[in-house]
């Protein structure tokens, strides 16, 4: 009986941590945190109604991902926003979705190609978390075609912190180019399902270049690191 109360505290204990540390990375990934920003653990304990250590694991595990900056003695902040880091994200993720975009086109099924025509249009998506959601979405299920399941995983969880620089580029554009980003999405589409998987690769390159040159722009008019 006793141990399995221990069992089931444990249990407990550690969805509680996953919650934390969950609700914690995305409101970094969405901005809702803004880069630069000072974390203490106990506002955030006080805040998640939680005790000091699973703000504590969520921390550690946030700043092994890159995504919070650890100040000695004085706590922990959300990771700025660097030009030089963002260049280094869109040239390694260029040339990552380009790999999943050939393999998928070659080895996927039929129906999960025909799967991505819910993309062709951005509409639908205001209560899904809007125009960035979509995007984030389009990307990791063009990445999910691919059969090695590591460049899968490490591909989403890299758009996925792609969100803070789509979100933080949107806010500044005076008009954000959504439609000819609809459009890049459906020629890729149409290249996936003919199963053309160079040209899918290379449409893929020229879309994150071309999103690579809107965001860099935008960002250079934001407070961020060089």
């Amino acid at each position: 009986m006793l141990d399995r109360y221990i069992r089931e505290e444990a249990e407990s204990a550690n969805l509680i941590r996953e919650r934390v540390y969950q609700r914690l990375r995305a409101e970094i990934i969405s901005c809702a945190l803004q880069p630069g920003a000072e974390l203490h653990e106990g506002e955030l304990a006080q805040r998640f109604a939680v005790s000091k250590s699973p703000i504590r694991d969520a921390l550690v595990r946030l700043h092994a991902e890159r995504l919070v900056l650890v100040q000695p003695r004085k706590g922990y902040r959300v990771m700025p926003v660097s030009l030089s880091d963002a260049r280094d994200l869109f040239q390694f993720r260029a040339t990552l979705e380009n790999i999943c975009a050939r393999n998928g086109a070659a080895s996927v099924s039929d129906e999960a190609l025909g799967d991505l025509d819910r993309f062709r249009r951005a509409e639908g998506w205001d209560d899904k978390g809007g125009f960035v959601a979509y995007n984030r979405a389009f990307h990791i299920a063009v990445a999910e075609l691919c059969a090695n399941r590591r460049m899968v995983t490490a591909v989403s969880d890299l758009i996925e912190q792609f969100d803070r620089v789509v979100t933080m580029s949107m806010s500044v554009l005076d008009r954000p180019e959504t439609a000819d980003v609809v459009a890049e999405h459906g020629a890729i589409i149409d290249a996936l399902q003919a199963r053309n998987g160079r040209r899918a690769g290379a449409l893929l390159a020229q879309h994150i270049g071309r999103a690579e040159k809107r965001a860099l722009s935008a960002l250079e008019r934001v407070a961020i690191l060089p």
